[in-house]
Order: C-alpha cells, then structure tokens, then sequence
C-alpha cells in the first residue's frame, strides 16, 4: 500500500519518522533497511559504478544528483529507479529534511541551490505520481484527495488562501473553477454547483476536464513546493543564531557543492579532452577554469552580482567557448565568424552566464532582469531583450577584463592560485592550463603504450 508520506513530506506522520530515524549520529551509518529496500527495487540498475546509497546522508545526495543529472544526455533514469519505490518513503522523508537543513545552512535560502530542491521535491512528487496513473482513478483520487486534506481542507478552500501556492507558478487562477471566490476541488462539490447545467454530457468526465486529478496533483506539487521554500527560509534563520553548524551538515553541503560542479562538467565540458584550438569554437575544459572564474559561477552575494556577472563572467564564458586565442589577434571579433547559427551561443554559452546568475544570492534576475539586456549588450548584439543576428555589431563584443581590472574593481573574486603567477588575464590563465592538460594527457597515453610494450 503507498503511503501519503511517499508524495507528501509534510504528512501527519512525517514528524513521527523523522523522529524514529533522524538521530543525527545514525544519518552517516550504514542502514541495512535501506540497503535491502534498494536492492529488491524491481528494475533498478546494479553496478559498482553506480555507488548506490547506504546511508542516509548518501540518499539526500543522490536525490540531488538524481534531478541534475536527468538534465544530462547521459542520464538513466534505472540507476535512481529505488527513489520510485513506494518502501522507501520513510528514509525518503529523513532525506528530505536533511537536503532542506543542508542548504539552509550552507547555502541560504535565496540561494541556486535551496531552488533547485524545491524543484526537486517537485519533479520528484510528479514522477511518483505519474506512476500511480497505473491505479484505478477512484483509487488515485481518494489517495490524492487523503493527501491534500493532510495540507487543507478540499472541500473548503478560497483561492485568496492559495495566493502564494499560486505563484509557485505550476497552475494558473484563471484555470481554476471557482464558485464565489471558493476553489472547486471535489467531485461532490463539482456537482452541487455545476450538476444542473450539465446535459447529455458524462458529468465525471466533465470533472476531469476541467479539474479532477490533474488540478489536485498540482495543486498538492505547488502546496508541497512552497511549504519547502517555507522550511528552508524557517531552518535558515533558526542557523544564524547558531554557534557552529553540526559538521555533517557542512560536509553534506559541500559534497551537493562537488555534485553541483560536476554536473555541470557533464553539462558543459569537453566532449574530447585534450584537443587544443584557439582560433574556433572549443569544448569547455571547466579543469582549466581560473579561481575566479569557479568562485563567480558559484553565484555572487547581493552588491557585486551585476558587474561579476555582466562585465566579468559573460565575456569569459563567450570567448573561452567561441574564441579563445583572441589576445593573439589584433582585431575585432563578431560572435557570428565563429557562431554563424548562434547555436552555441544559445545553448551553451547564454545557459552557463544564466546558471551563474542564478547561483548568486539573491539570483540575480530576480530583482535584475534588465541584466539579461546587459548580457547580450557585452556579448555585441545591442540593447535588446532577444539576442538576434539582425542586431549584432550594435555593440561590440566585449573582450575579457584583465587580471589588474577584476582586482581593482571586484577584488572579492580575486583569490589567485599558484597557477595564477605571471598571468595577466583569466583567459590567458585558462589557455596556459588546456596546454598543460593537454600535454600532461599526452604524456599519460605514452607511458600506457610503454607500460602496454613492455
């Protein structure tokens, strides 16, 4: 039998679980339970590879890794096929309020990452639902209906109390069947108020058009999404009065730190590493990004977002990706010499500079959506909402700031590595460590044939 606590991390018995498994000294223990739970989960993938979780700790993080990675064209949704089982439900509740405390703590609630596990939570529950489809619908009704009463009242709900859930932006009020302000949920209600206008017609399927089971499963994601958004916001101001964080929590929040960083390689780098080029479009080799390159796209605290993102960032990414050799040449480049489609430029480089202005705190676009103009302004298309080949060159495409420049005018990314000695700009830096990886996987390859001759 599903339980509500499986879709429903809020439910009545949620405070009862999460009290009788959520003793922070078995959170990094090995969970028998848990483990045999995985491994009995019809259709899920094995592999030593795969580094299936046996704690709890290891479970909050790859459900993290689970909805980044189902971005990435090498996704399989068999390896996470346990986070669909229904037996998981009480270690999936533990896991959750643990993810929410992480990043509170470690990364605030304005954050990319407190986001992105409102998202989680959302594309989770979806999925699940989407499963429970193979159910009788009288069956998913009244198990959508048991679960939402958990959160209101169905029967008795006005839409000015769901204003914030609203916004949440997974349902639109002008969609919503209301009767006096009043939101129309139920069957029972469905007919008491449209029953006598409904001829010739089934007045069921009429409920299901207009409402049924799709209006309750997203209004129980949006209820879900915002009391999420709500803990996260309550555990992080309950953290500023806290001493010092408990360590598993800040080793948790650095490990999401580490699956962060390398889906984004799997995201946006190289797709053949050690090929070297400076006159054409190259993968990314985020290895070879300099310090400050890594500590912008980790998002900027409110104050140095605009000039870090705009001025710093957007230039980077673009030439790094398009054009990397350009402080060899004396002249001036068009995106489209290089990009003549602007595929690249909206797919990958447009995407990065975005993923990093959401990663800043608050997301940049947030109270500064005119930035997105300013973006496609550096990168040489104008001051334009759309970035359209009918407009380039009413800019110029801005050539990345040196080294000298990021210290005097945002100082705050300036955190120079070893590597850094002697560079005069972050593209320069970068271009000098593909070189290096490059040769350094040239030599590896060679002492392998020599290994392999001998």
């Amino acid at each position: 039998m599903i339980k509500t606590s499986f879709i429903n991390p809020f439910s009545s018995d949620a405070k009862e679980i999460v009290s009788n498994l959520g003793q922070i000294e078995n959170l990094d223990k090995e969970n028998e339970t848990l483990i045999t739970i995985i491994n009995y989960t019809r259709g899920q993938l094995f592999g030593h590879e795969m580094n299936l979780p046996k704690t709890l700790k290891q479970l909050a993080e790859k459900k993290f890794e689970w909805y980044l990675s189902k971005k990435s064209d090498k996704f399989n949704d068999k390896e996470y096929e346990y986070l669909f089982n229904p037996e998981i439900y009480e270690y999936d509740i533990v896991s959750f309020y643990l993810l929410c405390q992480a990043v509170a703590i470690g990364f605030g609630p304005d954050s990319r990452e407190a986001k992105q596990v409102v998202e989680l939570e959302r594309d989770l529950i979806d999925q699940r639902l989407e499963r429970l489809k193979a159910e009788p619908n009288d069956f998913q009704s009244n198990f959508l209906r048991t679960t939402l009463n958990q959160l209101i009242d169905t029967n008795n709900i006005y839409w000015t109390d769901l204003k914030d859930v609203i916004e949440m932006g997974e349902f639109d009020l002008n969609n919503l069947l209301l009767s006096k302000g009043r939101l129309i949920i139920e069957y029972e209600d469905f007919i008491e108020e449209y029953g006598e206008l409904i001829q010739h017609r089934d007045p069921r399927s009429m409920y299901e058009v207009t409402g049924g089971l799709d209006l309750k499963s997203n209004l129980l994601k949006s209820i879900i999404m915002l009391h999420t958004k709500q803990y996260i916001q309550t555990v992080a101001k309950m953290a500023e009065r806290m001493i010092e964080p408990n360590p598993l929590m800040d080793n948790l929040a650095e490990n999401l730190r580490n699956i962060q960083e390398k889906a984004q390689e799997q995201k946006y780098g190289s797709r053949g590493k050690g090929s070297f080029n400076d006159n054409q479009p190259v993968s990314y080799e985020m290895e070879a990004f300099p310090p400050c390159v890594r500590k912008c796209m980790q998002g900027i605290k409110s104050g140095g977002r605009n000039d870090a993102i705009v001025l710093f960032l957007t230039p980077f990414i673009s030439y790094a990706r398009l054009y990397p050799g350009i402080f060899s040449e004396d002249k001036n480049m068009k995106i489209s010499e290089v990009d003549p489609s602007l595929d690249i430029t909206l797919n990958e480089v447009i995407p990065m500079i975005y993923d990093a202005a959401e990663a800043c705190s608050p997301p940049l676009f947030k109270d500064q959506p005119q930035e997105k103009i300013n973006i496609n302004s550096k990168l040489g298309f104008g001051m334009h909402a759309d970035l359209k080949l009918d407009h380039e060159g009413e800019t110029q495409w801005y050539t990345p700031m040196s080294c000298e420049k990021i210290k005097l005018h945002m100082s705050s990314l300036c955190t120079p590595s070893v590597d850094c000695k002697k560079i005069g700009n972050p593209l320069t830096y970068y271009n000098r460590k593909r070189k290096l990886m490059k040769r350094n996987n040239n030599n590896n390859k060679g002492e392998q044939v020599n290994n392999n001759g001998n």
